[in-house]
């Protein structure tokens, strides 16, 4: 049997520097936008578990999703200066 290492709740929201809430709600993103991973471990009253592979995997994917958006942010931009940069100046 595997052994897998575990995450709680509160280390999660240390480690990405955010609320409990705000993970909720990144596990509800659709597919497309990278959702956090679902706990694995659900203890009622107590804290969720997450595994802590699934966390690193997502955090790495988000990594990449967020440079890519960041990418196309950027050549966005650049391509509205090159558009002012040519158009005409009217007085």
């Amino acid at each position: 049997m595997t052994e897998n290492k575990y995450i709680s709740t509160k280390e999660i929201c240390t480690r990405f520097r955010c609320s409990s809430r705000t993970i909720f709600r990144k596990m509800k993103r659709p597919e497309r936008e990278n959702p956090f991973p679902y706990p694995r471990i659900k203890q009622a009253g107590s804290q969720n578990l997450w595994c802590s592979k699934e966390v690193g995997i997502w955090e790495d994917k988000e990594i990449e999703r967020t440079a890519l958006d960041r990418f196309l942010n950027v050549q966005e931009a650049i391509s509205a200066q090159k558009q002012t940069d040519n158009d005409p100046i009217i007085h």
